[in-house]
C-alpha cells in the first residue's frame, strides 16, 4: 500500500535501513523520553530546553547509548503514527548521514540538542544532518528535479525544526558548474526553522509551495547561486545570509502573477560572505534576480555588508530579463551595501524601490502568525561581526563509518587564531605530528602556486621569525593567517616576516625591490602578521616592509608593517584596506599612486622632519588616494614636537584625507609640506582634514594649500565612495569592529 507517511531514506554505506511500514506501527515499542531524563514541553509549544528530550518525544541517538532510542531521524519519523496528533522528535548530538522527508498528517516538531536556549541561535548546535547528493541541470535530466538532492524535505504542513544543521556536502566549493545541491526542500504550509543552518552551493534552500507560508528565525543560510529560491511566502527574521560566489544572486523568487502569495522578506538579517570567501567576492553579490516576472523580495532593517553589488539587483539574464512586474524593495537597511551608500547605482537598475515606511510587517506577509514560535522574535538584533559559523570537514562521528567524511558547522574562532582549520596549508618552524608542514613562506608559496585561481587558499603560520624576502604572485584569493592568542591586539602578534634590504633611491632601481613582502597577487588577505624591514636609516635608501603591484587587492587585519623610508608602497592601480594595523617609518613612509584606506590604524613616525604620506595620481579624475579614518598618529619618543608633516605632494594631483584622527604633538603647525621649496607641486592637490583631534590638530596655522573638509567635501572619502570603482567586496568586513565614518555623523571636537 502507499503509506501516508513517506520516508525517503538514502544512506549509502554509512547506515543501512530498509523502508519502514508505518501502517500498524507499534508506537508503544518506540523509544520515547524517559521520565528520568525529560523536560516538560507541550507538543507544539516552544521547547523549554534542548539538552534533554521533552516528555513523550521519540529519541534519536547515533551512539545507541540511550535506552530504546532509534539511530536515525528517518527511523524516528517512520515510528510516528499517521494521524493528526502532534508528535515530537528529539535528536542527541552527532552527525547523521541521511536524506529525510517529513510527511505526516499531524504537527511534527523536531528538536536538535543544543547548548543554547532552543531556537535562540545556531552557534550551540550539536546535531548535523548531512548528505552528499547533487544533480547536473545543464540540462536537467528528464524525470528528475532539484528537490531530489535535498538533505531535508517537507511534504506536509505544520512542521517545526529547532537547532539542527542541514548540510549538503556535495560540491560545497562549487567545483562542478551547473550542479544543484539542496540542503532544504520545503513544501507544505506553516513550516518553521528556528536556530538552524542550511548549507549548500547552488539552490541551497527551495521554498517550493506556491501557496505555502514559511518562517526562518535566527538561522544561518549559506550558498552561492540563487541559494534561496522558489515560490512561497517566506519570512527570514534575524538570520545570517552567507554568500560564497561573486557575481551571483542570493535569491531567485517566482510568482505566477500579481495575486500570488509568494514573497521573501529579510528582516533584521545580516547579509555577508561565508567564512573564507570575503575577499573572493570582488564583483559583489546581488540581493536577488527574478525567477519569474512577478518576483517579490524585500530587505528591511538588515545589515548589508560590503559584498553587496552597488546596483543591488539583477535581471534574470540579458536576453530574458523578467523584470516587467517585479517587486524588489529595501527599507531601513544599514551597512556599506545598503541603498543610501549606493544610491546612484541602485537607481540605475530602474526596477527596485527604496521604501519610506515598512510595508511588509510579519502580520501582512503571513496568512496568520499563531503557528509561529515568537518566543524570541521581539528581542532579536541584527547578527553582527563574524558569521558565527564556518564549514570544515572532519571525520564522521559514526564509528561504523571508515571511509567517508562529513561536514559540520563549527565556530570560526576555532580557525582564526591558534589552530589551523582543516584544509589550511601550515607553516611551522617545527614538525607537527600527522600534518604536512612547510618550514618557510617560500616553501608554502611554491606549494600553492599551481592551485586553481577559483579556489581560496588559506595559509596558517605558527609563531616564529621568518627571515625571508618574498615576491608573491597568485591570481586567486590567498589568506595568510598568523598565530595569535589575541587577534584584536597586533602588539601580541607572534609571526614576523623579516628582511634587511635597502634600495638606493638615487639609482635606477625600483624601491619595491627592497620590500619584505612584495605582493603582485590579485587578492591577498593578511591577519596578525608583522612585516619588518630592519635595513636601517641610511640616507636616500628605501627600506620597505610592504609593496603592492599588478593591480592587486590587499587587506590587512591586526598587522604591523615597519621599515624606514617608503615603508608602505602602493603602485599604480593597486587597492589596499588596512584595519587595526600599525605602520612605522621615517620619510614618505606611506606613498605611491594606488588607493589605500586605513581604518582604526596607528601611524608611527620614527625620525624628525619627515612626511607620513607622499601620494601621486595620474590625473585629477583618477580615483587613487589615501584615507586615514579614525586613526592614531603617535611618534616614537625621540621625535621632536612639530617636526612631522601629514603629507607632501608627489605630484600636482596628490589626494590625501585624515578623518576623525588623533594627531599627536609631533605634527607641525602647518600640517602639510610642499614637495620642495623649488618644486612645490601644490597646484591641483587635495590635502584635507575632517574633525581631527589631539594636540597636532590645531588648524589656525595650516598650510594654505590644505583644507578643512565640509560634510559634502568629506563624502568622497567614505569607504563605499572611495572604492566606488573597485567595490568593497574584497574587504573582509566581518573582522572590522569599527564602523567607517559617515560624513555629517561626526561631532566636531571641542576646541
Amino acid at each position: 500500500m502507499i503509506l501516508a507517511l513517506r520516508i525517503i531514506l538514502t544512506l549509502g554505506h554509512l547506515l543501512s535501513f530498509s523502508a519502514l511500514s508505518v501502517s500498524g506501527a507499534d508506537v508503544s515499542s518506540t523509544a520515547v523520553a524517559s521520565t528520568s531524563a525529560r523536560s516538560v514541553t507541550t507538543c507544539g509549544a516552544h521547547p523549554t530546553g534542548a539538552s534533554k528530550a521533552p516528555a513523550g518525544a521519540v529519541v534519536v541517538d547515533l551512539t545507541n547509548s540511550t535506552t530504546g532510542a532509534v539511530s536515525s531521524l528517518s527511523a524516528a519519523l517512520a515510528s510516528l503514527p499517521s494521524d493528526s496528533s502532534c508528535q515530537t522528535i528529539f535528536i542527541m548530538p552527532g552527525t547523521y548521514v541521511e536524506q529525510v522527508t517529513v510527511d505526516r498528517p499531524g504537527q511534527t516538531v523536531i528538536i536538535g540538542y543544543t547548548t543554547e536556549e532552543p531556537g535562540r541561535g545556531y552557534s550551540g548546535n550539536q546535531v548535523t544532518v548531512s548528505y552528499s547528493r547533487g544533480l547536473s541541470v545543464s540540462p536537467l535530466p528528464v524525470g528528475h528535479s532539484d528537490s531530489e538532492t535535498a538533505v531535508i524535505s517537507t511534504a506536509s504542513s505544520n512542521i517545526a525544526f529547532y537547532n539542527i544543521d542541514f548540510i549538503n556536502t556535495e560540491n560545497l566549493n562549487g567545483t562542478i558548474a551547473n550542479y544543484v545541491t539542496l540542503a532544504g526542500s520545503t513544501y507544505g504550509n506553516h513550516i518553521g526553522f528556528y536556530g538552524c543552518s542550511l548549507v549548500g552551493w547552488q539552490d541551497t534552500l527551495l521554498t517550493g509551495s506556491t501557496n505555502g507560508y514559511q518562517y526562518y528565525e535566527s538561522c544561518y543560510i549559506e550558498g552561492a547561486i540563487d541559494f534561496i529560491w522558489g515560490y512561497s511566502a517566506a519570512y527570514f527574521k534575524g538570520c545570517t545570509i552567507a554568500a560564497k560566489r561573486k557575481s551571483s544572486c542570493i535569491t531567485a523568487h517566482s510568482r505566477k502573477d500579481d495575486s500570488g502569495v509568494g514573497v521573501y522578506v529579510f528582516d533584521q538579517c545580516l547579509v555577508t560572505a561565508a567564512a573564507g570567501y570575503a575577499s573572493a567576492l570582488k564583483s559583489g553579490v546581488y540581493l536577488g534576480r527574478p525567477y519569474s516576472a512577478y518576483a517579490k523580495v524585500v530587505y528591511k532593517n538588515s545589515y548589508l555588508d560590503s559584498i553587496v553589488q552597488p546596483i543591488g539587483w539583477k535581471n534574470w539574464s540579458a536576453t530574458d530579463p523578467r523584470i516587467d512586474h517585479v517587486t524588489f524593495a529595501e527599507f531601513n537597511n544599514t551597512g556599506p551595501g545598503n541603498w543610501q551608500n549606493n544610491a546612484a547605482a541602485r537607481r540605475s537598475f530602474g526596477h527596485a524601490t527604496l521604501l519610506t515606511s515598512d510595508n511588509y510587517p510579519l502580520s501582512s506577509v503571513m496568512d496568520s502568525t499563531s503557528w509561529i514560535d515568537s518566543t524570541y522574535s521581539d528581542s532579536i538584533n541584527v547578527p553582527a561581526g563574524l558569521p558565527a559559523s564556518r564549514i570544515s570537514t572532519r571525520s564522521s562521528t559514526n564509528p561504523t563509518d571508515s571511509s567517508s567524511s562529513t561536514t559540520s558547522i563549527v565556530g570560526l574562532s576555532e580557525a582564526n587564531s591558534t589552530v589551523p582549520a582543516d584544509g589550511d596549508y601550515i607553516v611551522s618552524k617545527s614538525p607537527i605530528k600527522d600534518k604536512t608542514v612547510y618550514s618557510s613562506f617560500t616553501a608554502v608559496i611554491a606549494a600553492i602556486q599551481g592551485i586553481s585561481s577559483k579556489q581560496v587558499v588559506t595559509v596558517f603560520i605558527y609563531p616564529g621569525v621568518y627571515q625571508e624576502q618574498i615576491v608573491f604572485n597568485r591570481s586567486g584569493t590567498t589568506i595568510f593567517r598568523g598565530y595569535s592568542e589575541d587577534p584584536s591586539n597586533y602588539a601580541q602578534n607572534q609571526v614576523i616576516l623579516q628582511n634587511s634590504h635597502g634600495v638606493d633611491t638615487q639609482a635606477d632601481q625600483s624601491n619595491s625591490d627592497s620590500a619584505t613582502l612584495y605582493s603582485r597577487a590579485k587578492y591577498l588577505q593578511l591577519y596578525n602578521i608583522n612585516l619588518s624591514n630592519i635595513f636601517g636609516q641610511t640616507h636616500n635608501y628605501a627600506s620597505l616592509g610592504f609593496a603592492s603591484g599588478n593591480n592587486g587587492y590587499t587587506s590587512f587585519y591586526g598587522c604591523q608593517i615597519t621599515g624606514n623610508q617608503d615603508t608602505f608602497d602602493l603602485n599604480t592601480g593597486t587597492s589596499v584596506f588596512a584595519y587595526n594595523t600599525l605602520v612605522q617609518g621615517s620619510i614618505d613612509f606611506i606613498w605611491g599612486a594606488g588607493s589605500a584606506y586605513f581604518l582604526n590604524s596607528t601611524l608611527v613616525p620614527n625620525t624628525d622632519g619627515g612626511s607620513i604620506a607622499a601620494m601621486k595620481r595620474a590625473s585629477s579624475t583618477e580615483p587613487a588616494g589615501l584615507v586615514f579614518d579614525q586613526c592614531t598618529i603617535t611618534s616614537v619618543q625621540t621625535v621632536s614636537a612639530g617636526s612631522i608633516y601629514l603629507g607632501r605632494p608627489y605630484n600636482n594631483y596628490s589626494r590625501v584625507a585624515y578623518i576623525n584622527t588623533y594627531l599627536d604633538k609631533s605634527i607641525a603647525a602647518a600640517g602639510w609640506s610642499v614637495w620642495s621649496k623649488t618644486d612645490p607641486r601644490t597646484s591641483g592637490i587635495l590635502f584635507g582634514e575632517y574633525h581631527n583631534h589631539g594636540p597636532g590638530a590645531t588648524t589656525s596655522k595650516r598650510a594654505a594649500f590644505s583644507q578643512q573638509l565640509s560634510d559634502a567635501d568629506a563624502a568622497q572619502f567614505q569607504l563605499a565612495y572611495f572604492f566606488a570603482n573597485q567595490g568593497t567586496s574584497w574587504i573582509d568586513m566581518t573582522y572590522v569592529k569599527t564602523a567607517p565614518f559617515s560624513a555629517g555623523s561626526i561631532q566636531p571636537p571641542n576646541t
